[in-house]
């Protein structure tokens, strides 16, 4: 059950990472745009999610440790789950860093893949399975925290997984 909270309270934050320097306006449009803006675009559009999935999964904690509330747990995750994908499209439609595109479409695979793990998460509490739904909870952790190493030196805040912001 505590994995389960874990995923709970990580929900709704994407990978992590410093600020690069500014490219020159010239070679902008070469190179899409700096790290430095890019950062603050993605920033300002995972701020309202990862605050509403917050929102979301409010009390996820108590839910999964009363198993007659866990259906009201697997809605939450649901709803997370929904959020989070949302967050991910919007971001993901954003002109990226050319130099930076290698290390963003890994990013973008690590958060698809967290997405699916609180859809699975979601379906196994429904189930009433939740040992499945802990060992999913482990993987969706892990893998945020993969997303956040490939990230690292973009210095993000509300689009970087942090467990500890939701503790």
């Amino acid at each position: 059950m505590w994995a389960v909270f874990a995923a709970a309270l990580a929900v709704g934050v994407v990978g992590g990472v410093a600020h690069a320097e500014e490219t020159p306006s010239s070679t902008a449009a070469v190179e899409g745009p700096s790290r430095t803006e890019y950062v603050a675009q993605l920033e300002a559009i995972c701020k309202p999610g990862a605050k509403e999935t917050q929102k979301a999964m409010d009390g996820v904690r108590d839910d999964v440790h009363h198993p007659s509330r866990i259906p009201v747990a697997a809605q939450k995750f649901a709803k997370a789950a929904s959020i989070f994908g949302g967050t991910i499209n919007q971001i993901s439609a954003i002109p990226r860093p050319i130099s930076d595109e290698a290390r963003l479409k890994k990013w973008f695979g690590y958060l698809k893949r967290q997405e699916q793990y609180l859809h699975e998460i979601a379906g196994e509490l429904r189930s009433d399975h939740t040992i499945k739904a802990q060992r999913l909870t482990a993987r969706f952790i892990h893998h945020g925290n993969l997303a956040n190493n490939v990230t690292l030196a973009f210095g993000f805040n509300y689009c970087s997984f942090r467990f500890s912001r939701f503790g």
